[in-house]
């Protein structure tokens, strides 16, 4: 999606349901409530990096994805916001969606249901045919774009990725062909989709492991997508966000082919993703290089970047929820 920039952007990445936290943020750039969403001050607009639904486990919001999903459509219905897709809008398409052998594309298992289960509690009615998640929300999910370029900036969910974008450029998960081609795994649809809404994920040598966040075991690791891997870069040198469970072990130098770096003269780009540290400082990965997510699902605060335009990213200019 490319578009003409506009003055001010507010960019806010991965509200997962917090819309305590999205009300407050609101509040502080000067956005007015009404009706289910918020009315921008003169030459403002919102701009949402996905990830809007699925609180995490262990942080219950009652009410909140819906209210989120809510204020978030209503604002991108008045021309007050625009929207990407994030991993959990598009993994919640493929949970709800058959396949031609009559099962979801993505299995209703444990793993899943708990990931998702902060969803299901705001629908419960959401597997009736006409129910607002099947008639309204599904639909309207489905049309999110998977990047943007407004010209002064770029924006997408996870890894700015130009020859994955590219195999996505025009399309779209209303598309019931291309949305099978991004479910079926190791298609081109599904490796641009993996790298686009979820980052380049490089693996580890054999034998080695870390266990993320919530518990989970990887044997492969979220890289920092943007930067060169030098010869001899190690593990824990370019995972991001850092990690002492990633140990210090050099890179595969196969695995570096998969590391295509942002160019340091690009224009700035704006991602969220990838559940930062929630008392990460609020400053850009690099001059032209921003994660806005600082775990705003859990204990951290909810990020935005007021872009004023200009090449470099400035601290300043985050504004986080009181």
């Amino acid at each position: 999606m490319r578009m003409k920039n506009e003055t001010h952007y507010d960019i806010i990445a991965d509200i997962h349901g917090r819309y305590d936290k999205l009300s407050s943020l609101m509040e502080r750039l000067g956005y007015t409530k009404a009706g289910d969403g918020f009315i921008p001050p003169a030459g403002h607009r919102a701009l949402f990096l996905g990830d809007l639904i699925d609180t995490k486990p262990g942080h219950p919001f009652p009410g909140g994805v819906r209210a989120t999903l809510r204020a978030v459509k209503s604002m991108c219905d008045r021309g007050d916001a625009l929207c990407l897709m994030g991993n959990h809008e598009f993994n919640a398409i493929l949970f709800h969606t058959d396949g031609p052998d009559g099962k979801p594309l993505k299995i209703h298992g444990s793993r899943n249901l708990l990931t998702h289960q902060g969803t299901l509690d705001d629908f419960p009615n959401h597997a009736e045919p006409t129910s607002e998640w099947r008639t309204v929300w599904l639909p309207w999910m489905k049309c999110l774009p998977f990047s943007i370029d407004l010209g002064g900036f770029r924006a997408v969910h996870a890894c700015w990725h130009s020859e994955f974008l590219a195999r996505l450029d025009g399309k779209s998960l209303t598309d019931h062909a291309f949305l099978l081609a991004c479910a079926e795994k190791f298609t081109p649809e599904w490796e641009a989709i993996e790298a686009v809404l979820k980052g380049i994920e490089v693996p580890m040598p054999a034998g080695q492991f870390f266990i993320d966040h919530a518990g989970r075991e990887h044997k492969q690791f979220r890289a920092r997508w943007w930067e060169t891997p030098d010869d001899g870069i190690l593990c824990s040198e370019l995972v991001f966000p850092a990690s002492g469970q990633v140990t210090a072990v050099p890179v595969d130098p196969v695995a570096k082919l998969m590391i295509t770096p942002y160019p340091t003269d690009g224009r700035p780009v704006f991602f969220g993703h990838y559940f930062k540290p929630a008392n990460s400082p609020t400053h850009p990965e690099r001059h032209n290089v921003a994660c806005l997510d600082h775990s705003a699902a859990t204990d951290g605060p909810l990020v935005a970047y007021r872009f004023k335009g200009g090449a470099t990213i400035k601290p300043e200019h985050y504004i986080i929820h009181s």
